[in-house]
């Protein structure tokens, strides 16, 4: 096989496409192992290959296939060496790739592969792999969402051992910073909302969704605190600035998705600070929305904090009267935790 289809030997990119797909078979197979792959040319191809608009699909699903065979790593370190060079020298491709989507994702997908399988190494030796990290935090700050989707797998399985560390390496917990933030901002509903579809919204909110649970994970390696301090500092930012109604919205979403790790004895102060922007909020629907799903979600805090019943009974009672379905729904679910979990100090 050669690295660049060759028409005066009769190797055409079709054919070297087929040799990629056939090899690729194998592997998944078992009958060729990434050792042996490793100690053959092929290996050296499929890299070169990435330079082919022609051989650059089928070059990176081969790619990709090897990286998750050599899960091992104790049995494929030589393999592994050979491999994560390659990997790192392809990241100043992804700068240049900024309006091919298509070959954006495909890095994104091999890069994440890499860190996901290679997580353990990325643990004992973050200074070596903090190239390919910071590539895959580079696709997860990549606007195209179905990019950023595919590093969600790594992100979750590093923070897992992470959390399991005494010390978590400052290289490492600046990566995860950054990377809380990006997240935030992913949260944005875009500009044009109101040209997006049904089946568009539906797909924006399942992501954010997704962007929660990895907004959690960020908040196992960094600690819950730190988490809602940077998320109100958006917050505040935004509503200083006076900017769009999708600034404010977006942090009360991840205020809301971190409830689940939320101490509400230890974090006192800062849903305090939280709770008193309230009634500073834009009333905007989708912001009224979210914070009157913010309320809902924190009833447990309310529950020791009855001072501020009267006043989230009359944001939501507010949210009550608005045209806005989705809020009047917003009020009954909130309405409903607020009287089962503060019963005891209301008498509601």
């Amino acid at each position: 096989m050669l690295p660049v289809a060759d028409r005066s030997t009769g190797v055409t990119p079709g054919i070297q496409n087929l040799a990629f797909e056939c090899v690729r078979g194998w592997v998944n197979a078992g009958e060729l192992t990434a050792p042996s792959l490793a100690q053959t040319p092929l290996l050296g191809y499929a890299f070169e290959a990435l330079k082919s608009d022609a051989l650059f699909e089928e070059a990176a699903d081969l790619i990709c296939d090897v990286v998750h065979e050599t899960q091992e790593i104790d049995d494929n370190m030589d393999v592994i060496q050979l491999i994560v060079p390659r990997l790192i020298a392809l990241q100043p491709q992804l700068a240049a790739l900024s309006d091919d989507h298509d070959k954006v994702r495909k890095f994104a997908r091999m890069f994440s592969e890499a860190g996901e399988t290679y997580r353990m190494l990325i643990l004992q030796h973050p200074e070596t792999f903090m190239p390919l990290v910071q590539a895959i935090s580079e696709c997860a700050a990549y606007p195209d969402l179905e990019v950023v989707d595919l590093t969600f797998p790594f992100w979750y399985r590093l923070s897992q051992l992470l959390g399991k560390q005494r010390e978590v390496p400052v290289v490492l917990q600046e990566t995860y910073k950054t990377l809380f933030v990006t997240l935030v901002k992913h949260c944005h509903w875009p500009a044009d909302v109101q040209g997006m579809t049904s089946q568009e919204s539906d797909d924006f909110r399942r992501f954010r969704h997704d962007i929660g649970d990895v907004l959690k994970d960020c908040a196992s390696v960094l600690g819950i605190s730190m988490c809602l301090q940077n998320v109100y500092e958006i917050l505040a930012a935004s509503l200083q600035r006076a900017q769009a109604w999708q600034e404010v919205e977006g942090p009360l979403f991840c205020l809301r998705a971190l409830g689940g790790k939320v101490d509400f004895q230890l974090q006192d102060e800062i849903i305090t600070k939280f709770m008193d922007l309230l009634p500073s909020l834009p009333l905007h629907p989708r912001v009224r929305y979210a914070a009157t799903m913010l309320i809902g979600r924190y009833t447990e805090w309310t529950d020791v904090h009855p001072g501020y019943i009267p006043t989230h009974l009359t944001f939501i009672s507010a949210s009550f009267e608005d045209p806005d379905l989705e809020v009047v729904s917003a009020a009954g679910t909130a309405l409903k935790y607020l009287c089962k979990d503060c019963k005891r100090v209301s008498g509601i």
